[in-house]
């Protein structure tokens, strides 16, 4: 009988779903009934794996499965003692075994191709055990890489939109709400509508509550919207107001003393 298939080639054919043995594996598999059980025992592995869900990672399985499992890995992989009849193969063989009657080797143990006396098989179901092992673990690092991308990043968290009361344009109105991100940095997203058109533009401030200490914080777009970072040491405690301002386009980056609407920003 040819060689028999190692682990290796056992499990590429289990895992590959497209996978074909070559002739000589097909050859083989046809007349060895140990390899095709141990392929079959590897695509069943694969199988069971590949059904495997997030849901199956919530609940452990109870220590009796553990305990099974070690006590079959060690008695599948418990070294051999030797005996006082265990010897070389040497010692005990006789013509016709091992040696010929004329002390030239000739095959034996129905071994051919390659394998000589004297060697022998590591043990298959060690073989099969450490193959399934690197099966489940390659799935199930994958299962858990495809629910991390289902998953995403922790989305940023957005506060209820608090009122912009009009100032010095009547038809003014808008929002402002306070966006927390995953990493603990704040926005303000101010939204304005009804402003009339301007040579200059709105720019959005913090304020404090006598309305005589303010920090600016950027320029509203075309379309009256703007999302601007909150600065990192800002405390809302002490500037708890949003104002928007008509500013000329002259250079001075000081408030023009035009509020247009201002409200609360409240997170």
């Amino acid at each position: 009988m040819a060689q028999h298939l190692d682990a290796d080639e056992l499990t590429d054919l289990a895992l590959g779903a497209d996978a074909r043995p070559t002739p000589l594996q097909r050859d083989h598999l046809a007349h060895c009934p140990r390899c095709r059980e141990e392929l079959d025992q590897l695509r069943r592995v694969v199988r069971a794996a590949r059904d495997v869900s997030t849901d199956d990672f919530l609940t452990a399985p109870p220590d009796t499965v553990w305990h099974t499992i070690a006590a079959q890995l060690d008695g599948d992989t418990a070294p051999h003692r030797p005996t006082e009849t265990d010897a070389t193969p040497t010692a005990l063989a006789g013509p016709g075994e091992l040696g010929g009657a004329d002390g030239r080797d000739v095959p034996g143990d129905g071994a051919s191709g390659g394998l000589g006396r004297g060697r022998a098989w590591p043990p298959r179901p060690a073989l099969l055990i450490a193959a399934a092992s690197l099966v489940v673990g390659a799935l199930l690092g994958s299962a858990v890489t495809v629910w991390r991308l289902d998953h995403g990043p922790p989305a940023a968290e957005a506060s209820a939109a608090n009122r912009l009361a009009p100032l010095a344009v009547p038809r003014a109105a808008g929002t402002v709400r306070l966006v927390r991100g995953p990493e603990a940095e704040r926005e303000v997203t101010v939204t304005v509508t009804g402003l009339p058109r301007t040579d200059g533009y709105y720019e959005v401030w913090l304020m404090d509550r006598t309305h005589t200490r303010l920090v600016a914080m950027g320029v509203l777009g075309p379309d009256g919207t703007a999302t601007l970072p909150l600065p990192a040491r800002i405390d809302l405690g002490r500037y708890p107001l949003i104002d928007v301002s008509a500013q000329d386009d002259d250079g001075n980056p000081a408030h023009s003393g035009t509020s247009v609407v201002r409200g609360p920003l409240r997170g």
